[in-house]
């Protein structure tokens, strides 16, 4: 019997970065599925009720600190992992608002031990 590889949605409006990091997380072994804005992040969240939440801060349409709070109004669902992403934060906006927080750029490496104790935790 397998077991299904965790799902992590990946919300980023940087298509090389988008691609990057989704093929990346892919070789490591998980079902990826990607969004370009948090419009369409909290779209496929709903769809597809993902195992953790990767997202950028600064998007179009939805930035990542709408997407988290949309997220943690999402009723049973709105304890999934966060994992925010940014390569600065405003003063006001705490990266604690997720689980974990990632300074962009960031080293692959340090990227996977966060999303693997992210999801180790729900």
């Amino acid at each position: 019997m397998s077991t299904r590889p965790p799902h992590i949605l990946l919300v980023e409006d940087e298509p090389g970065t988008l691609m990057t990091t989704a093929i990346l997380l892919e070789m490591s072994g998980y079902r990826v599925s990607k969004a370009p804005n948090g419009r369409r992040g909290l779209e496929l969240f709903v769809a597809e009720a993902p195992d953790l939440v990767v997202t950028d801060y600064m998007m179009p349409h939805m930035d990542g600190l709408q997407l988290i709070e949309a997220i943690r109004a999402a009723g049973e669902r709105a304890s999934t992992p966060i994992l925010l992403m940014s390569s600065g934060l405003p003063p006001e906006v705490s990266p604690t608002l997720a689980d974990a927080f990632i300074r962009k750029p960031f080293e692959y490496t340090e990227f996977e031990r966060a999303v693997v104790r992210l999801l180790k935790a729900r």
